[in-house]
């Protein structure tokens, strides 16, 4: 994986901090950069009268004590989990502290939208690549299925999936907001046959504030539809819904192919932007919703393109949340020089897939909206 650094810039003029040339915008101290923590705010020289400050932001999703509170109980009765992944918005999905509470359990993971994907992109490499991004938590499925908005599930064959792992114990399904989770179960409920005197209903979960739908399955075990878990890494859970119309898939999503080198950005609307620092003229493709628009523009106007846009409206899409540079994080990413396709994800929003041959790639994005690097899986 390449390496990444948040970048910085002075809370009052806006200028990315450097310690190389005094001559040049943004110049700081080393002595003060390295003295800085994340609770400080840092200004460049030229600012240096006012306070200081780290653009920083948090970007690991908040979760209702609730939620973690009913996970305690799965983990007690040793239930099974259904963890429902949107293919699309993945990036982000896996919050570290359910991780760490449901790790031991046995899990089964669905991902979700396999229609939004590119047609070319085959089953089995979706299937690894969630392998492996839950490896990475500690967290080895037991089973993995990949679904479209149009297939039709057998009800039985998830059933039977899911009861090879729970050993008669309950099943808890979880998800973030819209990652389609009501929707499979939805579809599930459609053709469900339940064999108990026990209803199907909404209950408010024992010792919380929490609805659930539960489901029974035997006599003494149920099936939990727990509440989609917030986006707040996201920047679908985070810009207005005007701006969500645009963001948001309805159909196969779109793949824009740019040539970009050295001293080039590709703008994402005025949402977000890649930079490439250094790197010789390549190929890279940005996957997004068909109606997110893009345009290679000169790194060195980009904040003025940024500006302009937000007033002319020329590229969508625009937020009324993002009209200051204060409103953004700026990350950099140096790349290896492996000669491997490589994807930099902004969840909720797209992802730009490429070559790494050393690039070094400055990305700006909403405030708190979570970004992962990874090697390419889907293109």
């Amino acid at each position: 994986m390449g390496k990444s650094k948040r970048v910085l810039r002075c809370y009052h003029c806006g200028a990315i901090l450097q310690c190389d040339n005094p001559e040049e915008k943004g110049y700081i101290i080393p002595e003060s950069l390295h003295r800085a923590v994340p609770i400080q705010a840092i200004y460049c020289d030229l600012c240096f009268e006012r306070m200081k400050s780290f653009n920083y932001s948090e970007l690991e999703q908040q979760i209702d004590q609730d939620i973690l509170k009913i996970l305690d109980d799965a983990v007690a009765t040793d239930a099974s989990i259904v963890w429902v992944v949107d293919l699309f918005s993945f990036n982000g999905t896996l919050n570290k502290a359910i991780a760490e509470k449901v790790k031991k359990l046995n899990i089964s993971v669905i991902g979700t939208k396999r229609d939004l994907l590119p047609p070319n992109v085959k089953e089995q490499p979706l299937v690894d690549y969630l392998k492996e991004r839950f490896i990475e938590y500690d967290i080895e499925p037991k089973s993995i299925h990949v679904f479209s908005n149009t297939d039709k599930i057998d009800p039985k064959e998830l059933i039977s999936s899911v009861n090879a792992h729970r050993n008669a114990h309950d099943v808890y399904m979880i998800g973030n907001n819209s990652s389609g989770k009501t929707s499979l179960i939805n579809r599930f409920l459609k053709v469900y046959e339940n064999k108990t005197n026990r209803q199907i209903r909404t209950i408010t979960y024992p010792g919380t504030q929490v609805k659930v739908l539960e489901v029974p399955l035997s006599r003494s075990s149920f099936f939990y539809e727990l509440p989609g878990i917030s986006q707040n890494t996201s920047a679908a859970g985070k810009l207005e819904k005007e701006v969500l119309k645009i963001i948001v898939p309805k159909n196969t999503i779109k793949v824009t192919t740019r040539t970009l080198g050295a001293g080039d950005a590709l703008m994402i609307g005025s949402l977000a932007a890649f930079e490439i620092i250094k790197g010789k003229a390549t190929t890279y493709r940005f996957y997004a919703a068909e109606k997110v628009e893009t345009r290679k523009v000169q790194s060195r106007k980009l904040d003025e393109y940024i500006v302009e846009n937000n007033i002319r409206r020329y590229l969508r899409p625009v937020s009324e949340m993002l009209m200051s540079y204060l409103d953004y994080d700026m990350f950099e990413y140096t790349m290896e020089n492996d000669n491997e396709w490589h994807d930099i994800a902004i969840e909720g929003l797209g992802w730009l897939s490429f070559v790494a041959q050393g690039q070094v790639i400055r990305v700006r994005i909403p405030k708190g909206v979570a970004l992962k690097e990874s090697l390419a899986k889907i293109r």
